[in-house]
């Protein structure tokens, strides 16, 4: 949908809420406020009829000495006060009624009748066949017996006017969406001109005609961006060709460091200082030795796998099914001296899972990561390097205690050669190639990196399969 219509629709949609919204509350207040004051005025009603009626049967009672019939006396007082729009009804204490002869209501009024027994007067609101009423009742005695008055009012014309109101608010919404049609159409198009100027000219500059320029004289919002967007071509036409000569010297770059990179992995290093240092063992410097072999032999085969990556990058990995939990454990084997000069504990948690993967290149990954977790932990501190699962899959995790990330740093440390920290050395931090590297393995094994951090509290990286 275009922009215009989005503009339109979105002001119609505007209208349409302002005035339903209006119209409801307005007609609500409205039907409200009347209903309120038609129940008072009922009520005043009721209470002028009970008082007449009673005061009718005292002065009958006065003088006639004989009792009175109050079959024909409740007739008198329904003849006497009601009209086209209340009604008067008489029961008596067991609920039969006495006068009219027969109920114009059909439902059930035994609990309201009853309620009124107490001496108190009350209320209800009923509708029946289309029309609405308010039903008072209060009760009197005569002859020791108690009677029922009750006062019907029709207020069915609270409800005709209420509906009147929402025709009212619906012809006054018809002639004024034809009014603000018009008017939002032409004003929507008066405005999406510059947009689809500035379109035009950025769909041209896109195939390559940098010399493309907007002309638009507005100056509001839209009048700077145009003349921004100009100085942005302008840009853009001067540096395109010193962005090529970059991209061919960083793409140069990346090849000559991968040739730099064929140094000792932290496990070699570590073994090696250690074999230097404690005296000769036969079994320590077998396994030593093992460890230092296979290491070299696994990073010789990991660069290999990394040049043949710059030069096409279609080649396949060498997939299959391992179980995680043994390279982990290596992991943990390899990494344990370099753990130990911060004193920092590695730990291996989760359940052993069986996953599609390049045994070498995914150890290279999380020796990768943990060397990451170890320059970002305090001393003392411990990372976690174990599996997991949830809605998106199986995962393997590192996760340390240390100094965290930003955001914006998040989005950013896995880009080629960026360094969280600026001023670390070349030595401690590499070139920045480290998390590149390992984003491109795992997206080679159809996996996803995830990265979770907060400062002062740690980083969790995930890969997801």
């Amino acid at each position: 949908m275009k922009f215009r219509w989005k503009i339109f629709f979105l002001c119609i949609s505007i209208y349409f809420f302002t005035l339903t919204i209006t119209g409801i509350v307005v007609t609500e207040k409205t039907y409200n406020d009347l209903l309120s004051k038609e129940i008072n005025r009922c009520l005043k009603e009721q209470n002028n009829v009970f008082r007449n009626s009673v005061l009718y049967l005292m002065v009958n009672q006065k003088q006639m000495d004989e009792k009175i019939d109050l079959d024909s006396y409740s007739q008198r007082i329904v003849n006497m006060f009601e009209d086209e729009n209340s009604y008067i009804e008489i029961y008596k204490e067991n609920g039969e009624i006495i006068a009219p002869k027969e109920s114009i209501f059909s439902f059930n009024r035994g609990e309201e009748l009853k309620s009124a027994l107490n001496g108190k007067r009350n209320y209800i609101l009923r509708k029946e066949k289309n029309k609405h009423y308010i039903f008072t009742n209060q009760s009197f005695e005569a002859e020791n017996k108690k009677f029922i008055l009750s006062y019907i009012k029709d207020i069915t014309e609270i409800d005709k006017q209420k509906t009147g109101q929402y025709v009212f608010f619906f012809e006054v919404g018809i002639i004024g969406l034809m009014i603000i049609t018009a008017i939002t159409g032409t004003i929507s198009k008066m405005m999406i001109k510059p947009i689809e100027n500035l379109t035009d000219v950025t769909y041209n500059i896109s195939k390559g005609d940098y010399k493309d320029r907007v002309n638009v004289k507005n100056r509001d919002e839209i009048g700077i961006l145009a003349g921004r967007f100009n100085t942005m071509a302008d840009e853009i036409e001067s540096k395109i060709t010193q962005l090529e000569i970059e991209s061919q010297k960083k793409q140069r770059f990346i090849d000559n460091l991968a040739h730099e990179l064929r140094t000792p992995l932290t496990s070699i290093i570590g073994y090696a200082e250690l074999l230097m240092k404690i005296k000769y063992d036969e079994e320590t410097f077998h396994k030593g030795l093992n460890y230092i072999y296979f290491e070299g032999s696994r990073m010789l085969k990991l660069i290999n796998t990394l040049m043949k990556m710059i030069i096409a990058r279609e080649d396949p990995l060498c997939i299959s099914e391992q179980s995680v939990m043994p390279i982990l454990t290596d992991i943990r084997e390899i990494m344990k001296i370099k753990c130990g000069e911060k004193n920092i504990a590695l730990e291996v948690v989760g359940e052993d899972i069986k996953l599609p993967l390049d045994k070498d290149m995914i150890k290279g990954v999380f020796i990768n990561l943990v060397d990451n977790a170890i320059k970002a932990s305090n001393e003392n501190s411990k990372i976690i390097l174990g599996t997991g699962k949830n809605h998106e899959g199986n995962y393997i995790y590192v996760k340390d205690f240390g100094k965290g990330m930003v955001e914006e740093e998040i989005e950013k440390v896995i880009e080629p050669f960026y360094r969280v920290d600026k001023s670390r050395s070349r030595k401690e931090g590499g070139v920045g190639l480290g998390l590149a590297l390992s984003s491109e393995i795992i997206r080679r094994h159809n996996a996803k990196l995830k990265i979770e951090s907060k400062i002062k509290v740690g980083t969790t990286v995930k890969v997801i399969f």
